[in-house]
């Protein structure tokens, strides 16, 4: 029995160490969308995979896994909310490698929606080197306690080759403690990614970067599905990206400067696919224009991109272009239209706006403005100094960049907010040595019509610090003007400026100019309506209304007149409708004057008190009668008579006007009886009991 325990235990032994991985890479963060993300991680054993979720780091309640045993783990978490925090945990079934407060991740907002949105930016960064460690610490103090909504990599992510050991040393261990396991990551691929310039991995593109990140090949994230992950497409709120490969070969035979290659036709379909974006941001490896430590008058990659192909993103309308490869900082000013060599361009004909775009007040430093889908012009960045320095060429720097910076490492910080674009370059010693805003869809001059006396919201175009024509000073106003008024709203800088033309039209004369208005009763209970009017203004018609209660009131009689008065008129109308009551009631008349237009305008309220009509009664019979309950419902009320006699009694029911809704006789006892007829609707009646030729009135209040 011995060799079968032996092997008992030596398999639990291998069971046990199976399930016991230590956590070598990760967990970082790919592909992320409104309602998913993938999650990768590294074991140095074989494990199934768990992942799990939730809204705190305590409470992860949703799981998701894959029990087939591997140690390059990649889990899609789908079924999310957008814009939301999740925090999670990765491990196996049996053990939990890596969570905590500092585990989570943030949804993508949906394409289209405007917010705001920072997205970081490192080029050349995997060098395992301390510019690389200092360029990494300053952007986290940047951030502080903001959520980056994704970083990109502008390529060379490990050098020198691209090894997988190298991704290790010089990217994951560099970044696994913070910008991992928080922030999505969209990658781009740079010659060192494929081993080093090596033509035959340009064609094959059998290199570690393929296999250690994971792109939205298929359109996942938004954009147009490029089928293949060397470049794609992803969308960010009103953001759209294109991640796109400068150094391989498609189909073994066309770059990124091949304008009928498979990349170009794929970028095309995209970029039309998307026009409704507010955004458009390329990134890539190798940049158009440089003179830092690559030359892009003399690299054949630089040059042929710079002569065949970014006239194609100039003219489908990409905001922004950045890229790696050359080792120092370089921004130009907003330009289009030069693709020779550097001693070719003339600012003159090739700069859109003039502008340093700084907006911080000094000199020509207002935003760069973009206020039509037509409006030309891209701004091109160099920032391949995220991981080390080079040297420049001789003519550093190059003429089409308006700010160039060789002495300091850096990383890029965007920041959209809505229709405003800002790019800041931070340095790795924390100071944001170079930035630029752009606007779109501002300075606008917009006329609103309104009617008079009612309420309009103006909303400036910009996003910024808003100072109005009339002292507000928040984006948003609510003015109601009397009469057509302009107003302004600007920044601090004095960039830019909206004008509000709001109209309101003149006032029209009143239908009627009434002098006079009266109501009197007579003896016959008619009440007599007077009025005159001194002057008539497309006036259509009179309307007299009458109420039981001052409050709600009905036509009652429409008399013609107008259109056109300026002498006096006399009117009357004599109200035959008011029937008698058996007690004293107040009715309220109004005159209303009705322009051909449909306005209105009512005269002050006149009260008519119609005296109570007599009935004849003696007193003693109505300490005789009594209605029970009153108030009530109709259904509920009843009568009786107090004392031990029974009497055959005539009762009349009548409404508030006279009119007799029932008459009938009743035998009356001291037991109640219900009397009233069905269908009675709430309100004031009155029944009058007449018993041997005396008789009495009671006031019902039917609820």
């Amino acid at each position: 029995m011995k060799p079968y325990l032996l092997a008992l235990l030596l398999l639990i032994s291998l069971i046990t160490a199976h399930g016991q991985a230590t956590l070598l890479r990760g967990p970082y963060l790919q592909v992320v969308t409104p309602t998913s993300i993938v999650i990768r991680w590294r074991t140095d054993k074989p494990t199934d995979s768990f992942v799990k979720i939730g809204g705190t780091a305590q409470t992860l309640n949703q799981t998701f896994s894959d029990n087939a045993a591997t140690t390059d783990h990649e889990l899609k978490i789908t079924g999310l909310q957008p814009e939301t925090r999740y925090y999670y945990s990765i491990g196996s079934q049996s053990t939990v490698l890596q969570s905590g407060d500092h585990n989570y991740f943030q949804t993508a907002a949906v394409a289209g929606k405007a917010g705001k949105y920072r997205f970081g930016v490192l080029g050349d960064c995997g060098t395992n080197s301390v510019i690389q460690d200092d360029v990494r610490a300053r952007m986290m103090e940047y951030l502080g306690n903001d959520y980056m909504n994704a970083w990109l990599l502008l390529g060379d992510n490990a050098y020198s080759f691209g090894r997988d050991a190298e991704y290790q040393s010089n990217f994951f261990n560099r970044y696994k403690d913070n910008l991992l396991k928080q922030y999505p990551l969209f990658p781009a691929p740079g010659n060192h990614d494929y081993d080093n310039d090596n033509p035959a991995r340009q064609d094959d593109h059998k290199v570690p970067y393929y296999d250690v990140f994971t792109m939205s090949a298929q359109g996942e994230a938004g954009g147009e599905p490029s089928g293949t992950e060397a470049f794609y497409s992803f969308d960010y709120g009103n953001v759209h990206f294109l991640s796109l490969d400068s150094y391989g070969r498609e189909d073994n035979a066309t770059r990124l400067y091949d304008t009928l290659g498979r990349q170009v036709q794929w970028i095309k379909k995209d970029l039309a696919a998307n026009k409704n974006k507010d955004w458009v941001i390329a990134y890539w490896h190798h940049p158009p224009y440089s003179k830092g430590s690559r030359e892009s008058d003399g690299d054949p990659e630089m040059t042929a991109i710079r002569q065949n192909f970014i006239r194609i993103l100039e003219r489908l309308g990409v905001d922004l272009i950045i890229c790696g490869h050359s080792h120092v900082y370089e921004r130009s000013r907003m330009m289009a239209g030069h693709y020779g060599y550097a001693n070719t361009f003339d600012p003159a004909k090739h700069v859109i706006d003039g502008s340093s775009a700084r907006y911080d007040g000094s000199e020509n430093s207002c935003p760069y403005i973009k206020n039509t889908p037509q409006t030309r012009g891209t701004v091109y960045v160099v920032a391949g100094s995220g991981g080390q320095l080079g040297s420049t060429k001789p003519d550093f720097p190059h003429k089409a960049m308006y700010h160039s910076d060789a002495q300091h490492g850096g990383g890029v910080m965007l920041e959209v907010e809505g229709n405003r674009l800002d790019l800041k370059w931070i340095a790795a010693d924390g100071v944001i040595r170079d930035k630029f805003t752009m606007e779109k869809g501002v300075s606008k001059e917009t006329t609103l019509e309104i009617a008079r006396d009612q309420s309009v919201e103006l909303k400036a175009s910009f996003v910024g610090d808003y100072i109005w024509n009339n002292g507000s000073k928040t984006r948003t106003i609510t003015v109601k003007p009397a009469e057509s008024t302009d107003y302004t709203v600007k920044d601090a800088q004095n960039c830019i400026q909206d004008i509000f033309r709001v109209t309101v039209p003149a006032p029209k004369p009143d239908p009627a100019k009434v002098t006079s208005f009266s109501a009197d009763w007579d003896a016959a209970r008619v009440v007599l309506v007077k009025w005159t009017s001194e002057t008539e203004t497309e006036l259509s018609h009179y309307l007299v209304e009458r109420s039981d209660d001052a409050k709600n009131f009905a036509e009652i009689a429409r008399v013609a007149g107008g259109p056109n008065s300026q002498v006096v008129r006399a009117y009357s109308f004599s109200d035959t409708q008011v029937q008698p009551s058996p007690v004293a009631q107040t009715f309220y008349y109004r005159l209303v004057a009705v322009a051909l237009d449909g306005r209105k305008v009512y005269s002050p309220v006149k009260s008519v008190v119609i005296k109570e009509l007599i009935l004849g009664s003696e007193p003693d019979i109505s300490l005789l009668i009594e209605i029970i309950p009153n108030p009530s419902p109709a259904s509920q009320m009843q009568i009786r008579i107090a004392g031990q006699t029974t009497q055959i009694a005539e009762l009349t029911l009548t409404d508030v006007s006279g009119r007799i809704l029932d008459s009938r006789k009743m035998t009356i006892s001291p037991v109640a009886a219900p009397f009233l007829p069905g269908q009675l609707i709430t309100g004031i009646y009155f029944l009058k009991v007449s018993i041997n030729g005396r008789s009495t009135v009671k006031k019902l209040a039917i609820q």
